[in-house]
């Protein structure tokens, strides 16, 4: 067929790339020399290398300023960087066809090198790392397989704009090289003599671009310490850092290793079958002190919380995703915690606080060692395939938002179970991915962090989840001393008030026998039988009213501190139903442009004839929905202005007879809009009496109620809804059961049903897996019952579908 002459007329253009776009796909990318020299230490890495030397060469001469002093002035012309490894070295056809070729992508499909390590590169733009250091390059390579090579580059050529960059060119010489000999003359260091170079490559950069001072080299150190695998990865990878004119400053680049800790956590996920294994190492208790003092504590307690497994220190154990999650979770976010990937992760817990609490019996610490490995190799880190991805875990960067998680739930540990949380100055951590298990966890184009997709959010969320594990077994440890610590404060306050009363009983029966001393003279009083029972019953009389009225003291101020504690509590409740209930507060809102409509209605003066037309049946229904929305306001606003009335703040001999027929009140109608029955149980023959605070009793039964609504948004089968609640009394304890026929507490607790009273435990997540529920409201419940004594249970019923929970409360004798 023949062409067309407008076919014949038509040319492709290639496209031309200037040299300057060279320069800013690669220089670019490194806005700093310190990340140019660790992006050449991984290629060192990438080649399979097992030793790598950094080497500064930094001639410097001293000046005498006028005012006396000393200034070191750095000799530019002469300084310059090596960069020194044993790897496999380059082939010509190496270098021409990869180490040549700007983006070249044979790391990203040979990503394995032949010592099985997964390579760091991908980009292709490695080499420009050179080109940010300084303008010179030579390179020496020695290969098993081709004839040793010396590579010369010129980077000023990237600097004229009129240059394309098929016109830059870098020179290769096949040379006689020896790479020991050659380092043996100029680089004298005792590891360089030791260490094996049958094979390897030499980066030597001269002309620097920026002044190396002593604070910036010993900057790149720093890095390199942070970059370098740890000993845990046990990779086979030496760096040496070396500086020519300061020759005992630096030497090998030691890595983080922990081996004083109070806690560490080793978790392996695995995302095909969507469950963590665990290995926990507890090393906080002084154990010879925790048996000698506080075995007794230990007598009935289930491991892993038993003294056998504290005394073992490590315990193992696995969890399914939903028990870490503590829900059911959506097909979504199943794929992404299964996209994800797995990995494994180290986590360490070191306080560093010199004070040790008397209720802990904590073992000793080295403060100032702490905080120096802290401040050295602290951060929960990211590697993948064994380096450093940055900034996480650098000083300040709180990526996994430890800081905000306190400021949340700011209680000290074992105060109460699952409440604490960890600070993120006390920590250290290695998360190890890899571009094999985790391509979806994608580094940024300038390789300085990854790409925060969905992906990276499951991450995170999932890494917040295996924390949590740690915290909630610290606090369970801890609280048992914590409540130990309690009883015993009680009672050493109960001796110090018995303590107080016999003295001041003794001073008066002293001062009145003084007094009738001082009346009969200094000659004895009759004689009288009973004198001495007399003043022990004397004693004896003062010393109750004395402990009377110092337990009244006290008591008053208990309840006047906790008088607030219940406002806060009730304040909490009420903040957590309005919340649940929002979307009737917007339907609310959304109906107020009816007003409009009204107004318009009511100015039309309507006949009685027409009274029966669409439009003013329009006008009437607006005026209904209108009536309907003011009774949902009205509603709302009483039961928040009730629910802090000032009496509600008072501790009283509560009915709970008028109590409970206000809470129907106040739900009814709420429930029968959503086709829910809420039944109250109660003898009427009965007088149920509990000496509480009313705020107190809104927010369990409030709570239980929002929880239940919350609950049948989530039920897929057909029935009728209905809430019972059933009291009754046996001996000296009220019961209360409370009950609901909803879907029940999800299968994700079965290992720790307990576990739904901690804070901040919410069934209610996004689809990566992070908490959208606030997760107080059982929480708030099993606070009030044990400030009450009482207990809250939670009951199995195979007859009965739905959630069961029985509380109880002991009654005051009058």
């Amino acid at each position: 067929m023949e062409k067309t002459e407008k076919e014949d007329q038509l040319q492709k253009l290639p496209f031309k790339v200037s040299a300057r776009a060279g320069k800013l796909l690669g220089r670019e990318n490194f806005s700093n020399a310190e990340g140019a020299i660790i992006e050449l230490v991984k290629n060192s890495y990438d080649a399979d290398a097992k030793n790598c030397f950094v080497i500064f060469d930094i001639p410097f001469k001293i000046e005498k300023l006028d005012d006396g002093s000393e200034k070191k002035v750095l000799l530019n012309d002469l300084t310059q960087i090596f960069i020194v490894d044993n790897g496999e070295g380059m082939t010509r056809e190496t270098i021409e066809d990869y180490w040549m070729q700007i983006g070249t992508g044979n790391k990203e499909k040979d990503y394995i090198s032949k010592e099985d390590r997964i390579k760091t590169g991908a980009k292709g733009i490695g080499r420009f790392a050179l080109d940010r250091l300084g303008y010179t390059t030579e390179m020496w390579t020695v290969s098993n397989k081709d004839a040793s090579y010396k590579w010369q580059m010129d980077w000023t050529q990237f600097d004229n704009p009129d240059q394309s960059i098929s016109d830059i060119t870098a020179t290769i010489n096949p040379v006689d090289f020896n790479l020991k000999k050659y380092l043996s003359e100029i680089l004298s260091f005792p590891e360089i003599g030791k260490t094996d170079f049958k094979t390897g490559t030499i980066l030597k950069i001269s002309n620097l671009k920026d002044d190396w001072f002593d604070d910036s080299i010993e900057k790149v150190f720093k890095s390199l310490e942070a970059l370098i695998p740890p000993k845990e990865l046990n990779i086979g990878f030496d760096v040496s850092f070396r500086h020519v004119q300061e020759p005992k400053q630096f030497g090998k680049v030691e890595t983080a290793f922990f081996n004083d800790f109070d806690y560490k956590i080793v978790a392996n996920y695995h995302a095909d079958l969507l469950t963590v294994d665990f290995e926990m190492t507890r090393n906080e208790l002084d154990l010879s002190e925790v048996k000698k003092k506080y075995a007794f504590l230990f007598k009935d307690a289930k491991a892993p919380y038993d003294l056998a497994t504290l005394e073992n220190k490590v315990f193992k154990y696995s969890r399914k995703i939903q028990e870490l999650f503590k829900v059911d979770l959506s097909n979504e976010a199943i794929e992404h915690m299964s996209n994800l990937g797995s990995f494994e992760m180290t986590f360490y817990y070191l306080k560093f606080i010199s004070s040790q609490k008397e209720e802990y019996p904590y073992k000793k610490i080295n403060q100032r060692e702490r905080r120096s490995v802290l401040d050295r190799f602290g951060g929960v880190k990211i590697y993948r395939d064994s380096f450093r991805v940055r900034p996480y875990g650098d000083p300040h960067n709180d990526w996994l938002k430890l800081g905000s998680r306190v400021a949340q739930s700011p209680a000290g540990a074992g105060q109460r179970i699952g409440d604490w949380r960890v600070r993120p100055e006390p920590t250290a951590g290695i998360i190890k991915i890899s571009r094999k298990n985790n391509p979806l966890l994608i580094d940024k184009s300038d390789r300085g962090s990854l790409q925060e997709n969905d992906t990276f959010e499951a991450f995170r969320n999932l890494i917040i989840r295996i924390i949590s594990e740690f915290e909630v077994d610290r606090s369970k440890i801890l609280n048992v001393f914590y409540k130990h610590s309690v009883i015993e404060k009680q009672k050493a306050q109960e001796a110090e008030i018995d303590r107080r009363a016999q003295l001041l009983a003794e001073d008066i029966v002293q001062k009145r026998k003084a007094a009738e001393e001082k009346v009969y003279g200094s000659s004895k009083r009759p004689p009288d039988l009973f004198q001495q029972k007399k003043e022990e019953e004397e004693k004896k009389s003062y010393e109750d009213a004395f402990k009377d009225t110092f337990k009244k003291i006290e008591n008053e101020r208990i309840e006047n501190d906790n008088e607030e504690i219940v406002q806060v509590r009730a304040l909490a409740s009420l903040g957590l139903i309005v919340s649940s209930f929002s979307h009737e507060l917007k339907e609310i809102k959304n109906n107020v442009d009816d007003i409009t409509d009204l107004e318009q209605g009511i100015e039309i003066l309507v006949p009685d004839e027409k009274k029966s037309k669409q439009d003013f049946k329009d006008v009437k229904n607006i005026i209904e929905s209108l009536r309907s929305d003011t009774q949902k306001i009205v509603h709302w606003i009483d039961y928040s202005l009730n629910a802090i009335k000032k009496d509600k703040r008072k501790r009283t001999n509560l009915d709970l007879h008028k109590y409970f027929d206000l809470l129907y009140k106040d739900w009814i109608a709420l429930l029968e809009e959503r086709n829910i029955k809420l039944n109250i149980n109660k003898d009427k023959k009965v007088k149920y009496f509990l000496r509480a605070f009313e705020m107190d009793m809104s927010t369990i039964f409030s709570n239980l109620i929002s929880n239940s609504i919350d609950a049948f948004d989530n039920l897929k089968v057909i029935r009728d809804r209905k809430i019972e609640l059933s009291l009754n009394i046996d001996v000296d304890t009220l019961e209360v059961l409370f009950s609901d026929n909803g879907p029940g507490l999800s299968k994700s607790f079965d290992h720790d049903r307990e576990s739904i009273f901690q804070p901040f435990i919410t069934s209610k997540i996004d689809r990566n897996g992070k908490e959208i529920g606030t997760g107080l409201g059982m929480y708030l419940v099993k606070n009030v019952v044990d400030d009450y004594n009482g207990e809250v249970i939670i009951l199995d019923n195979d007859k009965e579908p739905g959630f069961h929970l029985k509380l109880y409360f002991p009654l005051r004798k009058t």
